[in-house]
């Protein structure tokens, strides 16, 4: 019954759309024309040459005086023309092409100084105005043509530069790999052949939209999906470091629990989790502790607490669901995390756009915590849960199965194998919490010390000395604690720190395993058995971000975007923009790239369209800021709440490997809960907030005394008689 359900939602999501109206093909080469920025020629010294090098480098950037009054470097930016070749029947003349044409290339002008650390200013792009443009100010001029496109510069007509090339073709099709994946999973309950399907499936679409035959795109997909996909995943040292991350923990925690630190720290826990209620809450708790990264949120607290989730008859399912809907949720509004950091970055360099200075970004996000309806909801929601002990629908179908002695369904295949799940502390060895805690210790200590380090370096904050202690305090930071404490935090987080740490928590698991009688080999084994278990799961997150290349190469995202929020009305665009992240968050199984591509969009759209739709008695300022805020939020919920329910999704992978539950069964059993709360955050949270005017702490109180009043009503103890006559 649950799967026909899923599968009758999927498909009407799926069959609006494809039948919804498209956006123009010239819009959607619009957007593509910041990427020609990037195309190179030889420069006179005979190296390659970008074409923004070109701009950045030309009379357009002048020295003015900032708003601090010190000189600074600008960028002038005059106008930007898009001009269209492609005559498609029904497409007229767009305004809308200007600038689409001018946030792609503004966009990624400010992506290109932020990366290369120059020192020039970007300011906002203006109306576009090819017929008068800015004195001294560079003017684009793109052109849109069938599977191409070219871009040129000129400055009071004097041309700067000029590049041409094939652009992407993006149409419906783009969202064939990720539904292909998403339907086959539903369907069939086999996440890898599924996600196989989706890369060839994309893999073929490539070829195809290259010009190439059915035969050849055919058969070009299969040696695609290795010597490309595989290949290029393979090839990326974040994805390696985020396996070696997974393998090195999970090694770490076999080694400690054949050590016995996991017995002891479970009969440390145990004194105050003595039941399958009070284990969840104690994971509920962890998980709010663990509150500066995701991915070490999601491995430690459900590696640690699977073992006790088990003793006392914890469903697997549930026991991923509290640790992937504390993970995301927590760090995403956690004002000191690897997240926060990374949110401010996607829409800090367009705030110009508004009228606000990038270094506003961090207010900014601050002003967006009480609009945060998703990540509250769900972390408040699974409080109630696990403190009540009420569940219901097929969450409450695998608790009552699991109190009966099967935490995992007949037939389940879950993520990490028996080697490890069954793995037991050796004869002889001695339980103590230490054991456990001394390492983990290790691996907290060692991650937030690489990034506060690396960070701290990065910004300025310190300095490398010759001699001990090796650093020295530098000329300071500009900007409050919180601006310094997240830019540490953005220029020191990534899988790096994770990676590292992980291999410190294994070393000393396993020299601490070893003196306290643990052979070598043994410790050895306990390893390999934790590896070897984790195998498919491996298998499932690479296969997972194959999907998310091919998305990226057939502008899945582009499409999305361009086709829903066109023409939104302001009182309805939180909602709209919430529904469309969470969307590509679901077809791509990435909350973080669906922030990247959105938000830069939302900064201009959200704050034009608030200042032109306000009332006469309203400053149109004011409530254009107002619009923004909100939809800047309701882009970071949808993105993560799009990541919880989707199949390919790295952190619902990582969840499903975390707590040994079977990764389809995780998906299908958190799915109710999770829409449950974006129903409330949507229809207590930003529709009340956009149409009434309501406060935002008030549709937070009354939000949660829906979900607690819907927990109660909807819900049933799982310890309850089951009533006969009543399905849960």
């Amino acid at each position: 019954m649950i799967r026909a359900a899923s599968l009758l939602v999927f498909a009407a999501l799926a069959a609006l759309l494809f039948t919804a109206d498209g956006a123009s093909p010239t819009l959607l080469g619009a957007k593509q024309a910041g990427n020609f920025l990037l195309l190179t020629v030889d420069g006179p010294d005979g190296e390659p040459r970008a074409m923004w090098q070109d701009v950045l480098e030309s009379e357009a950037v002048v020295e003015v005086s900032g708003e601090d009054g010190k000189p600074t470097r600008r960028l002038l930016i005059g106008g930007t023309r898009v001009l269209s070749d492609v005559l498609r029947e029904g497409e007229g003349f767009d305004p809308n092409w200007h600038r689409t044409a001018g946030s792609s290339l503004i966009r990624k002008l400010r992506s290109i100084v932020a990366d290369e650390r120059l020192a020039i200013e970007i300011p906002a792009l203006k109306k576009p105005a090819p017929k008068e443009p800015a004195p001294g100010g560079v003017n684009f001029e793109f052109s849109v043509g069938e599977g191409e496109g070219a871009l040129a510069a000129s400055i009071d007509g004097g041309p700067i530069s000029e590049r041409a090339g094939p652009r992407l073709e993006i149409t419906q099709r783009s969202l064939l790999p990720p539904l292909v994946a998403i339907f086959l999973a539903i369907l069939f309950r086999r996440p890898v052949l599924a996600l196989l399907m989706g890369v060839i499936a994309g893999a073929f679409l490539v070829r195809s939209g290259e010009g190439a035959g059915l035969a050849a795109s055919a058969g070009g997909a299969l040696v695609d999906t290795v010597t490309v996909y595989l290949k290029g995943q393979l090839q990326d040292h974040a994805r390696t470091e985020i396996i070696l991350f997974v393998v090195f923990m999970l090694a770490m925690v076999g080694v400690i629990t054949r050590a016995g630190g996991i017995r002891g720290v479970m009969n440390q826990i145990a004194g105050l989790a003595r039941d399958a209620r009070k284990t969840q809450i104690a994971t509920w708790f962890m998980g709010l502790a663990i509150f500066f990264d995701d991915y070490a949120n999601t491995i430690l607290v459900g590696s640690t607490m699977r073992p006790l989730s088990d003793r006392f008859k914890v469903a697997r399912e549930k026991l991923a669901y509290i640790v992937d809907s504390t993970a995301a949720p927590v760090a995403g509004v956690s004002i000191l995390s690897t997240w926060i950091a990374f949110e401010v970055s996607t829409f800090s360099a367009q705030l110009p756009d508004a009228g606000l200075a990038p270094s506003d970004g961090y207010a900014i996000f601050l002003q967006t915590l009480p609009y945060r309806f998703y990540c509250w909801f769900t972390l408040i929601f699974v409080g109630f849960n696990v403190f009540t002990g009420r569940d219901f629908g097929p969450m409450l179908r695998a608790e009552r199965r699991a109190r009966a002695g099967k935490v995992l369904r007949d037939g389940a295949t879950p993520l990490v194998g028996k080697a490890a799940t069954e793995l037991e502390a050796a004869e002889g060895t001695v339980a103590k919490a230490s054991t456990a805690l001394i390492p983990l210790a290790l691996f907290l200590m060692t991650v937030l010390g690489m990034i506060v380090w690396v960070g701290a370096l990065d910004i300025g904050l310190i300095e490398r000395a010759t001699s001990f202690p090796f650093v020295a305090a530098a000329g300071g930071h500009e900007g409050g604690w919180l601006e310094a404490a997240t830019g540490i935090l953005y220029a020191g987080s990534g899988n790096r720190p994770l990676m590292v740490g992980a291999i410190v928590g294994f070393t000393s698991a396993s020299l601490i395993a070893m003196t306290r009688g643990l052979p070598p080999l043994e410790v050895l084994r306990a390893s390999a058995n934790s590896i070897k278990a984790m195998f498919i799961a491996v298998v499932i997150l690479y296969l997972a971000w194959m999907v998310g290349q091919t998305c990226e190469d057939l502008g899945t995202a582009e499409y999305l975007s361009a086709t829903i929020s066109e023409a939104i009305p302001y009182m309805v665009l939180p909602l709209i923009l919430f529904l469309l992240a969470g969307v590509i968050a679901f077809s791509t199984g990435s909350s973080w790239s669906t922030m990247t591509i959105l938000l830069p969009l939302v900064i201009g759209l959200s704050y034009d369209i608030g200042f032109a739709s306000v009332a006469a008695d309203t400053d149109p300022r004011a409530f254009g800021l107002t619009l923004m805020v909100i939809c800047i939020g309701a882009v970071l919920e949808g993105a993560i709440f799009g990541d919880h329910c989707s199949p390919i999704s790295d952190t619902t992978v990582m969840s499903s490997i975390a707590c040994a539950s079977d990764h389809i069964d995780h998906v299908r059993t958190q799915a109710p809960y999770a829409i449950l709360t974006m129903l409330v955050a949507l229809g207590i949270g930003y529709f009340p907030v956009t149409f009434l005017d309501v406060s935002p702490v008030l549709s937070l109180a009354l939000g949660t005394g829906a979900l607690v009043l819907i927990l109660f009503l909807k819900g049933q103890r799982v310890d309850a008689p089951v009533d006969a006559g009543s399905a849960p």
